[in-house]
């Protein structure tokens, strides 16, 4: 994560915060391990941003 955001230090808040939110839904209406929620939440938004995804339509249709 610390490489990450030294790369990409103006999109770090809004990962920070998608990542909060992910982390939470997968936690919560997946009953995944914190840990492995953190795991799976960070390896999805490197996917999302890698393929340039529309990052709130994203959060619109799945973080509801």
């Amino acid at each position: 994560m610390q490489a990450h955001a030294r790369c990409y230090p103006l999109h770090q808040k809004n990962e920070t915060e998608l990542f909060v939110r992910l982390q939470g839904e997968l936690i919560t209406r997946y009953n995944v391990d914190e840990k492995l929620a953190s795991e799976m939440a960070w390896d999805l938004i490197e996917v999302l941003s890698a393929v340039d995804s529309d990052i709130d339509i994203f959060e619109k249709y799945f973080l509801q």
